[in-house]
């Protein structure tokens, strides 16, 4: 994979998108509430406004080779539903069942076409890819390893998607971008968040 340059300058949100984020940061507060004894289920949301302005940068310049987008890992939702919003055929991926709910229940509280797959965005045909992470993290990845019929229930694999988005923990940072590179399709994006508010995109 190779590195993209990815420089924007900073505008003010779309009203409608603006309007989202407003909802959806009252529902991570609420979520939080929800679970105050730290059991987040590996929750943590990224700085949505970055990348907002990263997907905007990336389909005003097509630097995609299609519409086509899948959040892996998605949550509430909230970067699957931005880039429907932006104009990308948008879905995401989500292992657990009450964040699963809630992304559903927020798009259609908007109305945005944005589809969510309860399960793994881990492929079936990635152990070999596991086992190598498992070894180099001796045994620890955040990440829950075991796949389903996530991409069955999309009718899509990985290398149908143009631009895939991820914010992977830094044990599962490696694995989530050999993923990529294994199973992607030639000219794919892999957009990740990292822990220093920022964003990194690579292309295969």
């Amino acid at each position: 994979m190779i590195d993209v340059e990815l420089n924007w300058l900073s505008r003010p949100l779309r009203e409608d998108i603006a309007d989202y984020l407003a909802a959806a940061k009252q529902r991570v507060g609420d979520f939080y509430v929800r679970h105050e004894s730290n059991d987040t289920r590996g929750f943590v949301p990224s700085d949505y406004v970055t990348i907002c302005q990263a997907l905007r940068t990336i389909e005003e310049n097509n630097l995609a080779c299609g519409t086509a987008f899948c959040e892996w890992g998605s949550g509430l939702g909230v970067v699957a539903s931005i880039a429907a919003m932006l104009g990308f055929d948008s879905c995401g991926i989500e292992i657990d069942g009450e964040l699963f709910a809630e992304s559903q229940e927020l798009a259609r509280q908007f109305e945005i076409p944005v589809e969510f797959i309860h399960g793994s965005f881990v492929p079936y045909e990635a152990e070999e890819l596991i086992d190598v992470a498992f070894q180099e993290n001796e045994g620890e990845l955040r990440l829950t390893t075991h796949p389903d019929d996530a991409y069955q229930q999309l009718g899509q694999e990985i290398a149908d998607f143009d631009l895939i988005f991820a914010f992977p923990w830094p044990n599962d940072e490696a694995l989530t971008a050999r993923i990529f590179d294994r199973f992607g399709s030639d000219g794919a994006l892999l957009l990740t968040y990292c822990e220093k508010d920022s964003v990194r995109l690579r292309r295969k």
